[in-house]
């Protein structure tokens, strides 16, 4: 009984803007897919041309962004569950500004190494690639999540959210104690790029992580 009344109120309110959100987190998964083209093509030139395709997008991303929350406060919406709705809004638009963080760090860090800072690290390059794809799975089960309707469903798209967080937690880990381990042969620059680019990529997998639990927290709040 639960459920059809929340399908219901979807169809007037929080599943329309359930499916903007969504719009926001298709941007994000493109977003993905140019960076990782920047890992594996990381000639100047190309990253330079990506770079400004991701800020592009981030700019989309911004302007839909506005549209969802126009549309969340002045639209037929629960009181209860605004604030998170808005929320959800911000984690989206977020993960679009991380890209667009990365590609520029991406960037700015081969315009240095003609200047002898020294090669990219091949293992942590390839620890950022598993990173991204657990990513760009992520970002699949948050769309699934948010176009769902069952409630059983809906917990465990946000289960195996979750489960790929905690992978990308290990890897990141895995991937720490290699930029340590190398430190004493890295330049400083090196190492700090490094280091930023995995807790920003982490960032995002916890964001979809946190995303999810929004949702879910929607879900239970209008379906009570």
């Amino acid at each position: 009984m639960k459920l059809k009344g929340l399908s219901r109120f979807f169809v007037v309110g929080e599943r329309r803007i359930f499916l903007e959100i969504g719009g926001v987190v298709k941007l994000a998964s493109d977003a993905n897919v140019i960076l990782v083209r920047m890992l594996k093509e990381p000639a100047l030139d190309k990253l330079t041309a990506e770079n400004k395709s991701m800020a592009e997008l981030e700019k989309r991303a911004d302007e839909v962004a506005f549209g969802v929350r126009r549309d969340i406060t002045d639209g037929a919406i629960n009181p209860t569950v605004l604030d998170n709705l808005l929320s959800c809004v911000d984690l989206a638009d977020s993960m679009v500004d991380d890209y667009h963080y990365l590609a520029r760090e991406l960037t700015r860090i081969a315009r240095v190494v003609p200047d002898g800072v020294g090669p990219r690290v091949k293992s942590l390059d390839s620890a950022f690639l598993t990173m991204l794809d657990l990513a760009e799975r992520s970002f699949r089960k948050v769309l699934e999540l948010l176009a769902e309707r069952d409630m059983g469903e809906i917990k465990r798209d946000r289960s195996e959210i979750e489960m790929l967080e905690e992978k990308g937690d290990e890897v990141k880990d895995d991937a720490l104690d290699e930029l340590y381990r190398l430190a004493p042969s890295l330049k400083y620059v090196n190492f700090t790029h490094y280091s930023e680019v995995l807790h920003k990529i982490d960032a995002i997998l916890d964001a979809c992580e946190d995303l999810s639990d929004l949702v879910v927290a929607v879900l239970g709040a209008i379906s009570k």
